[in-house]
C-alpha cells in the first residue's frame, strides 16, 4: 500500500510538471501570437514571463522550452509508473537543468518567470522524492529503457518535423525568399512588386513586443508575397541624436546594412539581440554577411547618426505614442487589427 502511494504521489508529480510546461507552451505561443495582450504571469519588470518567453533563449534546438520540458516530465511519468531505477537520473537531469534556465532567467534575461519556477519546484520535489525511495526501485532494463525514452524521442521527432516555428520568421542568413527594395523616401520594403496592401511598420529595436509584431507580420507576407508590401520605419523611444557618441546604435547598424543591401538580414539580427544594449556591429556584420570594417566604418560616420536623428524626427513629428505603430495609407491602425487588415488587403 505504501509503496502505490510513493509510486502515485511520483506520477503525480510528474504529471504535474507536465501541466505546468503545457501552460507555460500555450503562454509562449501566445507571446508570439498576441504581443499586445496581458498575461496572469506578468508581474512587475523583474517578474514577467511575457520577457523570459521572448529572449533568444526560450528556444534550443528548434523546440521551444517548455515543450523540452513536457517530453522530459513524460519520460518521468513513466519512469515512475514502472518504478524503474532510471527515474533517478532523468530526475537528476531534469534538476540540473532546471538551475541552468534559473541562471539564464537571473543573469541573461534579467526576469523571472514565476510559472517556469514552478515547473523548477516540481523538478526539484521529483528528484527529493526519488531519492528518498531509491531503495525500492527496480533495476532498468533495455524494455524499460524503451518504453520511458522512446514515446519522448517519437514526440519530439514528430514535433521538429511538424511543428511550425511561430517565434520567428526569415533568418540573418542567406539571402531573402521575397522581393524587396527602397522606397523614394529611402526606407526599406519587402513583399510585392505591385502590392494590393502597404503596411508602414514604425519599430524600436529594443522593444520586444515590436520583435514579436514584426516576425508575426513577415509570417503574414509569407502567406501572400505578391499581395503585401511592408515598409520598415525606425521609431527608437530613446530620441537619436547626430552629436550624441553612441546614440541609436541600432538604427545606425540598420542604416548601414541598407547601405550593403543586407537591411532584412540586420532587421532580424537586431530584433534577435534585442536584449542587447550595445550589440557589437563587427560581429553583426560577419554573421549577416556584411564586411565588418567598411560596416563598423559606416556605423559611426557623421552622416549616418544625422540620417538616423532625421528618422526619429520624421517619426516624433507624426506623434506617435509607442511601437509598434502601423499606417495603411494615411489612416492609423491598432497592432491588434494588423491581422485582419493583410488579410482583407491581400483579398480585395
Amino acid at each position: 500500500m505504501a509503496g502505490a502511494l510513493k509510486r502515485n504521489a511520483l506520477v503525480g508529480l510528474a504529471l504535474a510538471g507536465l501541466a505546468l510546461s503545457l501552460g507555460l507552451e500555450a503562454l509562449h505561443v501566445r507571446a508570439y501570437g498576441a504581443p499586445g495582450a496581458s498575461s496572469f504571469c506578468t508581474l512587475t519588470s523583474r517578474f514577467d514571463c511575457t520577457s523570459v518567453a521572448l529572449s533568444r533563449y526560450a528556444v534550443i534546438f528548434g523546440l521551444p522550452l517548455p515543450l523540452w520540458g513536457a517530453l522530459g516530465f513524460v519520460a518521468l511519468g513513466v519512469a515512475a509508473w514502472l518504478g524503474s531505477a532510471l527515474l533517478l537520473p532523468l530526475a537528476a537531469l531534469a534538476a540540473l537543468a532546471s538551475v541552468g534556465l534559473l541562471g539564464l532567467e537571473l543573469f541573461a534575461v534579467g526576469s523571472i518567470c514565476l510559472l517556469c519556477e514552478g515547473v523548477h519546484l516540481v523538478a526539484f520535489a521529483l528528484l527529493a522524492l526519488a531519492w528518498r525511495n531509491r531503495a525500492s526501485f527496480v533495476p532498468w532494463s533495455r524494455d524499460d529503457a524503451a518504453l520511458v525514452l522512446l514515446p519522448p524521442l517519437g514526440a519530439m521527432i514528430a514535433l521538429l518535423s511538424f511543428l511550425p516555428p511561430y517565434w520567428g520568421a526569415l533568418g540573418w542568413k542567406g539571402e531573402l525568399p521575397f522581393a524587396d527594395g527602397v522606397t523614394d523616401d529611402g526606407a526599406p520594403w519587402i513583399g510585392a512588386r505591385s502590392p494590393k496592401l502597404t503596411l508602414e511598420e514604425y519599430t524600436d529595436y529594443l522593444c520586444p513586443h515590436c520583435k514579436v509584431a514584426t516576425a508575426r507580420t513577415l509570417r503574414r507576407l509569407a502567406a501572400h508575397p505578391s499581395d503585401i508590401r511592408v515598409i520598415r520605419k525606425q521609431f527608437p523611444l530613446a530620441r537619436c541624436r547626430a552629436g550624441q557618441p553612441g546614440s541609436c546604435l541600432q538604427v545606425r547598424m540598420a542604416d548601414c546594412a541598407l547601405e550593403a543591401q543586407r537591411f532584412w538580414q540586420m532587421d532580424r539580427w537586431l530584433f534577435a539581440h534585442a536584449d542587447q544594449v550595445r550589440p557589437d556591429p563587427a560581429l553583426a556584420a560577419r554573421e549577416v554577411g556584411i564586411d565588418a570594417a567598411r560596416f563598423t566604418s559606416c556605423v559611426e560616420r557623421r552622416e549616418t547618426y544625422e540620417r538616423a536623428e532625421r528618422e526619429w524626427q520624421s517619426a516624433d513629428q507624426r506623434k506617435f505614442l509607442g511601437t509598434p505603430t502601423y499606417i495603411v495609407g494615411t489612416k492609423r491602425i491598432a497592432p491588434e487589427t494588423v491581422d485582419r487588415w493583410l488579410e482583407q488587403g491581400h483579398a480585395d
